[in-house]
């Protein structure tokens, strides 16, 4: 596991203590069924309110299946290094779970005038180009929630992702400077070496000839 998959369990990690911290939570409605309220910290939940277990799961899920697809996709090549630049990953995840919102958009039940008991309330999740039904309209204040989280969720890790692909290619950058200095000075030792050799070479040739010419007779 390289450095950029440890990044994203964390991150992954520090959404879903964040989601657990803020839930959604349901009130009791005047008909005695529950209704979708808002997101409250659970230290200081409603009195009357009751999370909303489903919606609670939809969020870990998201942000876990994201978490799960840039794991798998940042993994190393045979180089050490991921295969694909993590800035556009993040890009393009968030591109793919904001057409999955508007496609899946929050409906809520309509308000039923006259009617004891007759308020909205959150509805789940419906394709959006199935129609809603006579009664039901899209969420408007939890698809804003939605769109927000997604978008400042992509933010968060790009900038980090970037961060730490910058400091990667320092990383390489400093390497290399190295390896091509420690180049250079094994280049500088072996034409020293060489040069010394061959100096030594011409002085035993030297000295040869000169101890054959005293050898000759006069």
């Amino acid at each position: 596991m390289n450095r950029l998959q440890k990044l994203v369990l964390g991150l992954a990690l520090a959404y879903a203590v964040l989601i657990g911290t803020f839930p959604p939570y349901d009130v009791q409605s005047l008909s005695g069924t529950p209704v979708f309220d808002a997101f409250h910290p659970i230290f200081a939940a409603p009195a009357n309110g009751a999370i909303n277990a489903t919606l609670l799961y939809t969020a870990l899920f998201v942000v876990f299946a994201n978490a799960a697809a840039l794991w798998l996709l940042l993994a190393s090549g045979k180089d050490g290094r991921p295969r694909l630049d993590s800035g556009n990953l993040v890009v393009i995840l968030a591109i793919v779970t904001l057409a999955a919102v508007f496609l899946f958009p929050p409906y809520q039940t309509a308000l039923v005038a006259g009617k004891f008991g007759g308020s909205g309330g959150f509805d789940g999740f419906q394709f959006a180009l199935g129609g809603g039904g006579e009664r039901r309209t899209i969420f408007i204040p939890l698809l804003y929630i939605e769109v927000i989280f997604v978008l400042l969720n992509a933010c968060i890790s790009w900038l980090v992702m970037r961060e730490r692909t910058a400091a990667a290619v320092m990383d390489e950058a400093l390497g290399e400077m190295i390896s091509q200095d420690e180049q250079a000075k094994a280049d500088i030792e072996a034409r020293i070496k060489q040069g010394v050799e061959d100096r030594i070479r011409e002085e035993a040739k030297a000295a040869g000839r000169a101890a054959a010419s005293r050898g000759k007779p006069r």
